[in-house]
């Protein structure tokens, strides 16, 4: 399993959901859960530092999932790595090239090729707005740091257990995740292919950004009810950066 996530890097032209709704506000569920029982896949994710890449594969396998269900979105290992390359300059073979990516650049990518519609962050700080915004965009699009307590079940062969570990320390690694869910305790993800459950306190302590992103083909064919939010406003300032 391997990371790839580079250090969180924002610019003057990102969108704050905050402008465009106020979780009071938002109708959203105390419990959620977006996933489907489908085969997310590693994505090259065993071999590659591509997790950005499969990030965002994950949420849209989910998003066809939910939305449109006879129609699921089958992806490749080649697809991914191929878009990868294309984000990154990764040529596949030499490992000097595989030196990961940040979110931001690959949302800026997949907006360029009309895949998303816009994007804009969260802040860490509003758990309910974390939740609103879970439910009305089919989860979210996440990047941590990740903890050394992580790196050392990873290297004894253990799987993850995704636990808040107290006085843990980073590890100097970065890794993106697609959250799919959440409740009252904490939150559903999708990592290496797999669905994995973390705290609440695992998400204070470590989730360094987060991103909802923004499809009107999610929004319109999920039946999802973005009650109190500016989708227009967030969609129309989206076109503009």
């Amino acid at each position: 399993m391997k990371f790839g996530k580079k250090p969180a890097r924002r610019t003057l032209k990102t969108l704050a959901l905050s402008n465009y709704m106020k979780a009071s506000a938002v109708a959203f569920p105390p419990a959620m859960a977006w996933e489907r029982p489908i085969d997310y896949g590693m994505l090259a994710n065993d071999s590659v530092g591509d997790c950005t890449i499969a990030g965002m594969y994950h949420q849209r396998m989910n998003w066809a999932a939910v939305a449109s269900a006879g129609s699921p979105l089958i992806v490749t290992d080649q697809e991914a790595l191929s878009d990868y390359s294309a984000i990154t300059g990764y040529v596949p073979g030499d490992q000097s090239t595989d030196n990961g990516a940040e979110l931001a650049q690959v949302i800026s990518w997949y907006k360029e090729k009309q895949v998303l519609d816009g994007s804009a962050t969260i802040d860490l700080g509003n758990i309910d707005q974390v939740k609103a915004a879970m439910y009305n965009f089919g989860g979210l699009y996440v990047g941590i740091i990740v903890p050394q307590s992580m790196v050392d079940q990873l290297n004894s062969g253990q799987d993850p257990t995704w636990a808040f570990v107290a006085n843990d320390k980073a590890s100097g690694e970065g890794h993106c995740i697609y959250l799919c869910g959440y409740g009252r305790s904490g939150f559903a993800l999708v990592s290496w292919g797999k669905i994995y459950r973390a705290s609440w306190d695992f998400f204070s302590a470590w989730v360094d950004e987060a991103d909802a992103l923004v499809s009107k083909a999610w929004i319109k064919a999920s039946g999802v009810s973005p009650s109190g939010l500016d989708l227009n406003g967030l969609l129309q300032d989206a076109a503009a950066v």
